[in-house]
């Protein structure tokens, strides 16, 4: 289970918000349906660790993210995974530290993937990241998620949007 802070819009500056941790379930639903590519075929369910990097999603039904439902890009969807990295540490540094680093990374990011700097930007950033009790399992990863403005559904991919 990977942890999704939502990307708040702030003055100038990438903040994100991140609620309490509770337990994990290690039950999965395994990986999206997918063609030979890796792309998925249809929408389906999946386990939040097998979000991968241009996957398109709906919006997690809560904080604590054991699946996602992955949708074809094609179709209208809410997140697009645009950039993914691992934290490079031997314990978990902390759920301050760990916000910190996807911030900065996804902030980043994001002006190569879309064109504009977040700052001018009206799309919204997320992202998934670990959670003390995923670390444990091995969850390094931080996942960062580009959505339509306020929140909006989206058909396509925003690569290149430039809005």
């Amino acid at each position: 289970m990977h942890h999704l802070s939502q990307g708040l819009k702030a003055a100038a500056v990438l903040a994100m918000a991140s609620l309490a941790l509770a337990g994990c379930s290690l039950i999965s639903s395994g990986d999206a349906k997918r063609d030979e590519s890796g792309k998925p075929t249809e929408s389906s369910k999946a386990d939040a660790f097998k979000v991968k990097l241009g996957d398109c999603i709906a919006n997690p039904d809560s904080q604590e993210v054991v699946d996602v439902t992955i949708i074809p890009c094609d179709q209208s969807h809410d997140l697009e995974a645009y950039a993914a990295t691992n934290i490079d540490a031997a314990t978990f540094p902390g759920d301050t530290e760990v916000g910190a680093k996807a911030e900065e990374y996804c902030g980043a990011q994001f002006a190569t993937f879309v064109g504009l700097p977040f700052e001018e930007s009206a799309l919204d950033v997320t992202f998934l990241h670990p959670t003390s009790d995923s670390w444990k399992n091995g969850d390094r990863e931080i996942v960062c998620l580009i959505g339509g403005e306020a929140g909006a559904a989206t058909t396509g991919t925003l690569k290149g949007a430039a809005k």
